[in-house]
């Protein structure tokens, strides 16, 4: 690959100028496990230019004001292994072991799960139920937005002035929070999400005080369930009001049909994944 199609910046503030002079034609590039697999599909314009972030040093995990910070760049392996995650975020680590094969965790980056802004994103659905912000830089400076919101915005709103993925911040859990995780796969290992269900909720007691409910390939991209908040916050969780919100969440979906699964399988296994997690938390 040429110098004039591969550029490898060293610093934050070069990455963005870079990247805010490259406009449309730059890919960023971390560990490469999605953006490989297009080129090996010849899914590449000649006009693109990829650009390494790998040398930011953005592969940092760390504990600062009651959040956990995660670099764009901590390998998914690295983040479930955390002893800080595990111990403070062990929602983030179970659906980080659970991504993928070894060896695509090894080199995915939560960035780059971000960046592909699937569906089916089992980073993304947990950063967002637990209250995850982005924080991005560009040549404007940094910003920082909820990560519900992020994926709903084009890539010229969220990445503008060569703007670029930079760190998580993720509150930490608390003794009053309670959290759930499953995931519907075709097989164990290597099998991509089917649909996941992930939960941080506030408990007083056996009242749900605040709930963040996400669903993840029922969509085009993961979303927070509104029904959950209406249903559920402010009363005790009651196996009613359980199998209410597992009725009515299903509004909220678009649910497709792809090789993994029917849109009719989806809704239905939807409906087990919502009652189970929430009656782990219950």
């Amino acid at each position: 690959m040429s110098n004039e199609t591969f550029h490898a910046p060293t610093d934050l503030g070069q990455a963005c100028s870079l990247l805010s002079d490259l406009g449309d034609k730059a890919l960023i590039i971390a560990g490469g496990t999605d953006l490989m697999a297009r080129f090996n599909r010849h899914r590449r314009r000649r006009s693109d230019v990829l650009v390494y972030v790998g040398n930011l040093g953005l592969d940092y995990i760390r504990e600062k004001d009651g959040q956990i910070v995660i670099g764009a760049c901590a390998p998914v392996a690295h983040i479930a292994a955390s002893p800080l995650v595990r111990e403070k975020l062990p929602l983030l680590a179970r659906a980080c072991i659970e991504m993928a094969s070894p060896a695509v965790r090894n080199a995915a980056t939560l960035g780059g799960n971000l960046g592909t802004n699937a569906r089916n994103a089992d980073g993304v659905a947990a950063l967002m139920a637990l209250g995850a912000v982005v924080v991005t830089a560009s040549t404007a400076g940094e910003a920082r937005t909820p990560v519900e919101q992020f994926v709903t915005m084009s890539k010229k709103q969220k990445l503008a002035d060569g703007g670029m993925v930079n760190q998580f911040e993720v509150p930490c859990l608390t003794g009053d929070d309670k959290w759930a995780w499953e995931k519907l796969r075709q097989r164990q290992g290597e099998s991509r999400s089917i649909l996941s269900v992930s939960v941080r909720a506030r408990m007083g007691g056996a009242v749900c005080g605040r709930i963040r409910l996400v669903l993840g390939g029922m969509a085009v991209h993961p979303f927070v369930s509104k029904t959950a908040v209406q249903v559920l916050e402010g009363k005790p969780l009651s196996t009613d009001l359980v199998d209410r919100v597992a009725a009515e969440i299903i509004a909220e979906t678009d649910a497709g049909t792809d090789a993994r699964a029917t849109a009719w399988y989806r809704e239905r296994a939807a409906r087990a994944l919502v009652r189970q997690v929430l009656s782990q938390i219950a």
